[in-house]
């Protein structure tokens, strides 16, 4: 791999490093300086690192050399995991925060993040976004703790965790193991916590606006990546409690997954995924978040809107999964799906609604 430097500041007047990780998004990479520069000075470096980006990611990070943007790009595309680990490993001060291209921040973010780190003693800080808000500064010291106050789909958006440095270096090679899990670093993270007895603060500082869009990337990968995660935790109690909070993802993986079958190998891998991850989950000891749901949630008021969407979405996927391929198409038509789940096959397909039913009604004969 090659690295492109445009210009550094000096590391030792910094404390905090923003790190972009980015491919092929110019245009956005663009938007995302533009709202970091005027909130950076002395203590903040600002670096992109580019995944080898076809389009003018280059040019226009050159447009802001002279104001101390540093530009690494790769020879050649690793993936984002690995890209991701390069902000990791050649980070040269106390804290990085790695955020996402497009990923609006708000207007003081910087100065507010400056603010937490020269006064935190964690290892970690995990802050308020539009999927978990944190009413107050509160120290986790164990995985249980931290899944109490975040839910780990806002643990796994990068742009809503900041790290020191020192205390992570120890498990880079714990980063490069689990890789291949779609969440690295959730598992160092974790890992923080279950080995090294560290810290994490949970900050009601909010740094992000937005929340994130709809997937543009395979859920159906995701899935079967990240229910490898409790793996690489040490303790069966902990790999217990993450099996469980992954399998709340897990319809909604294999729903957002539909838009990505056009043939009957694709019906086929979908229904194998479905099997696995759920064995994965059981092999791990979590229960099945319908039980949860049943036993715990479905008479509590403010729960049941959830709880219908839950066995809304578990029904759907069951049905699904005992169809033949022959028959997927057609019944996938026929049964009420979430608007959310419409949205994603004509927005794949793009089709009109009316075109999706001849693509189903094609495929049926």
């Amino acid at each position: 791999m090659t690295a492109e430097t445009f210009i550094r500041m000096n590391p030792d007047s910094a404390i905090l490093t923003i790190a972009i990780p980015t491919y092929n998004r110019a245009a956005r990479l663009q938007a995302q300086i533009e709202r970091l520069l005027p909130q950076l000075g002395p203590e903040v470096r600002l670096c992109v690192y580019d995944n080898a980006s076809p389009d003018g990611t280059r040019e226009v990070v050159s447009k802001y050399r002279s104001q101390g943007v540093c530009f690494f790009r790769a020879a050649n595309n690793g993936g984002a995991g690995r890209n991701i680990f390069r902000c990791f490993e050649e980070c040269q001060t106390e804290w990085l925060w790695i955020l996402s291209d497009d990923d609006p921040i708000a207007s003081g973010a910087v100065a507010d993040l400056l603010q937490l780190v020269r006064h935190c003693h964690a290892d970690f800080i995990h802050t308020s976004s539009p999927l978990c808000q944190h009413d107050a500064q509160i120290i986790v010291g164990d995985v249980s703790q931290l899944l109490k106050q975040a839910s780990l789909a806002s643990l796994l958006w990068i742009s809503t965790v900041v790290y020191r440095i020192p205390s992570f270096r120890s498990l880079f090679w714990l980063y490069v193991e689990s890789i291949s899990t779609w969440g690295p670093q959730l598992v160092v993270l974790l890992a923080v916590l279950e080995r090294q007895e560290g810290k994490g603060l949970a900050s009601s500082t909010r740094l992000i606006i937005e929340p994130p869009g709809e997937p543009r990337w395979s859920t159906l990968d995701f899935i079967a990546r990240f229910s490898h995660v409790p793996e690489y935790l040490q303790t069966s109690r902990h790999q217990t409690l993450v099996a469980g909070h992954i399998w709340e993802y897990y319809y909604w993986a294999l729903l957002g997954g539909l838009r990505e079958l056009d043939n009957p190998a694709a019906i086929r891998r979908w229904q194998r995924i479905r099997k696995s991850a759920r064995q994965n989950f059981r092999a791990y000891g979590a229960i099945s978040p319908i039980w949860d749901v049943i036993l715990k949630k479905w008479y509590r008021a403010g729960s049941r809107k959830t709880s219908l969407t839950v066995v809304h979405q578990a029904l759907l996927v069951t049905i699904l999964a005992w169809c033949p391929s022959s028959l997927f198409f057609p019944v996938l038509k026929l049964l009420p799906k979430p608007a959310w789940v419409c949205r994603l096959l004509r927005r794949e397909r793009n089709e009109t609604a009316a075109d999706i039913d001849e693509t189903c009604q094609s495929l049926r004969t």
